[in-house]
């Protein structure tokens, strides 16, 4: 039987992300220190992982078939992160002295060459 929460109708939200925004207000109100904070940083990368292997693990091979399909979208979506991405943080370097800080340069070109 797969019960779920009981969540009013007019709430567009999933129960995840409710769960998921509760644990950052209660990271916020009580953030980790010392020790307590590097065993929760190992816990979040592990928990993180875990998240990832169990999508990837209810794909099914007939999807992710599917997905391999779509070539001209992939090569679109890596023409755009590591060429177009890149080259507008290049040539925003000529905005530097009059609209650009140097330091707000390095931060916009930082996220540029950031595939993530």
């Amino acid at each position: 039987m797969n019960r779920r929460p009981l969540l009013p109708s007019w709430l567009p939200v999933d129960g995840y992300v409710l769960a998921l925004l509760g644990t950052v207000g209660l990271a916020a109100l009580l953030p980790a220190s010392g020790a307590a904070a590097t065993a929760a940083g190992s816990a979040a990368t592990g928990v993180v992982a875990l998240l990832f292997f169990l999508y990837g693990a209810r794909l099914s091979t007939r999807e992710a078939l599917d997905g391999l399909r779509h070539w001209r979208l992939h090569l679109t979506v890596l023409g755009a992160t590591f060429l177009v991405f890149p080259l507008l943080g290049l040539a925003a370097r000529g905005l530097v002295p009059g609209v650009l800080t140097p330091q707000l340069y390095g931060g916009f070109l930082f996220l540029c060459l950031v595939p993530s």
